[in-house]
């Protein structure tokens, strides 16, 4: 009796302790599957912040249902509000289908107007043609059927002024030639506001440094027209591997949620199922703890472990299936947690990336102050400013004196040069409260809220002063470089507008008293 009891217990021991290292088990495997919730809601969090900005609606809901990730934890009660954000991805994509449409009609409508054009040669017109029938199958290409029938446009451009009564030539010696010149200092200008890297940054340098070194009407236009496809493509590349990467976000956001939700269910499926062992174990005990206690000898006890024992053994294997199945579930929990967290990763290397290009869509690429947009933004806001305020808010314009002759003589990195040293230096002199932007060319454009005349004054000259003593070295020889500076303040009922239009109609009257002017209003 002794020896039957001490095996039994001894039994019932290690089944004890196997029931304990089960429910370890369970309870690390709950634990990893709540990290893996707080990943998925760190890619979801990832998702609204890339997606901020190409769609209001998709971006808003997104941010939702980030909200409700962060107040809930179970997350499969979000499955029908995911099915709703997949609706709304359809819905966008939907959207930009009927663009791509429009855009296709648009082709369509320029090709047959320029089908419509006399004196073009037959070889133009085949090519146009052939342009033209391209099958709907090839609708997803309209970008590059834009483009061609640019480049047809282009050509045609050229005979049709070839062959006008007015030839270029004529234009270059006629009395429009300052205006063919002022049109390619804008371009050229325009250029150094791109921020392009790679084949198209280095194309539109080339296309640059052409027009610093003069060009002739014809020139001229085969040189828009270049920089007008190098934005084009540019700006293509930049849509396309934009739409690629929330496409691949989007498809692997969708098959982790899915796979997330299988989890779910199967990991509720172990759960119950455990349960209902653990049961079957605890009634086994307390039967065998009965059969044992009312035993009267070993005959009788063997009798009824017997079946007990067998229930047991049986009980056993069932918990390593079980044990087997939660495994495989935790192998699968780590390889979605790895997914997850490469995912994760890809959209903050592109968040970083979407962060890095808005700042510098507000930035000169060149002096690395603000551009003439981001002026325009911050001129509205203090502008806003001073209507309830009333307090003085003046601007300043610093136009570099015979900054032509720089890059004539010396070259357009010269030029470059001037510039940015120019801007470091207007930037050491000012206020963390002053905005400080290029507003042209070779001009830069001050906003001083909040500051009294005399300080406004005394920076003007100071920036001229500084700017004429840099020691500027171009081809071992050295240059003296002087601003022209005019300043007016914002008045009664003065907008935005009216303000810069008096700054250019002052700097104008400066320029013509010659260099190094100061100019107050």
């Amino acid at each position: 009796m002794g020896i039957l009891e001490s095996d039994i217990q001894s039994q019932l021991h290690q089944l004890s302790c196997q029931l304990d290292q089960l429910r370890l088990t369970h309870r690390d495997s709950s634990l990893k599957f709540k990290r893996e919730q707080q990943v998925l809601k760190r890619v979801v969090a990832s998702l609204a912040s890339a997606c901020h900005g190409s769609n209001s609606h998709v971006t808003d809901y997104l941010l939702e249902i980030q909200q409700e990730l962060e107040h809930q934890k179970d997350i499969s009660s979000l499955i029908p509000r995911l099915a709703v954000l997949e609706r709304m991805l359809k819905q966008h994509s939907q959207t930009v289908s009927k663009q791509n449409q429009y855009l296709t009609d648009q082709v369509k409508h320029s090709g047959a107007t320029l089908q419509r054009i006399t004196g073009l040669p037959a070889q133009l017109k085949r090519e146009l043609r052939n342009l033209m029938s391209f099958s709907d199958v090839n609708s997803d290409k309209n970008v590059d059927q834009a483009i061609k029938l640019l480049s047809i446009y282009e050509r045609a451009l050229k005979i049709i002024t070839t062959n006008s009564r007015l030839n270029l030539s004529d234009l270059e010696n006629g009395p429009d030639k300052p205006q063919l010149e002022c049109l390619a200092s804008d371009l050229q200008h325009t250029i150094t506001e791109l921020d392009f890297d790679g084949d198209a940054g280095d194309q539109l340098l080339e296309i640059r440094s052409k027009l610093l070194l003069g060009t002739n009407a014809e020139s001229l236009i085969d040189l828009t027209l270049n920089t007008l496809k190098l934005v084009i493509d540019a700006t293509k590349a930049e849509r396309k591997a934009s739409e690629q990467f929330l496409d691949q976000l989007n498809a692997s956001l969708a098959n982790h949620l899915k796979t997330a939700h299988q989890n779910v269910d199967q990991h509720q499926n172990y759960f119950e199922h455990r349960q209902e062992l653990n049961a079957e174990m605890t009634n086994l005990v307390n039967l065998s703890q009965k059969s044992l206690t009312q035993a009267n000898d070993i005959a009788e006890l063997k009798q009824e472990m017997t079946p007990l024992l067998a229930q047991m053994a049986s009980l056993t294997e069932r918990l390593k299936m079980a044990e087997a199945r939660e495994q495989a579930l935790q192998d699968r929990l780590n390889y979605n947690k790895n997914q997850l967290e490469s995912v994760f990763e890809t959209t903050q290397d592109y968040r970083r990336r979407l962060e890095d290009q808005a700042q510098r869509m507000l930035q000169d690429p060149l002096t690395k102050v603000y551009n003439r947009a981001a002026f325009a933004d911050r001129m509205e806001l203090e502008y806003r400013r001073w209507i309830r305020s009333q307090k003085n808010l003046r601007t300043v314009l610093f136009d570099i004196d015979n900054f032509k002759a720089i890059n004539d003589s010396y070259g357009y990195t010269a030029g470059d040069k001037a510039l940015k040293i120019i801007a470091r230096t207007i930037l050491k002199r000012t206020e963390k409260t002053d905005t400080v932007a290029r507003f042209g060319g070779e001009e830069f454009i001050l906003l001083i809220p909040e500051q009294s005349e005399e300080y406004t004054l005394e920076l003007m000259k100071n920036i001229q002063k500084d700017i004429s003593k840099l020691p500027f070295k171009f081809r071992e020889q050295n240059i003296m470089i002087t601003l022209t500076a005019v300043s007016t303040s914002f008045k009664e009922s003065d907008t935005p507008e009216y303000v810069l239009d008096r700054l250019g109609v002052m700097q104008r009257n400066a320029k013509q008293r010659g260099p190094n002017q100061v100019d107050w209003n």
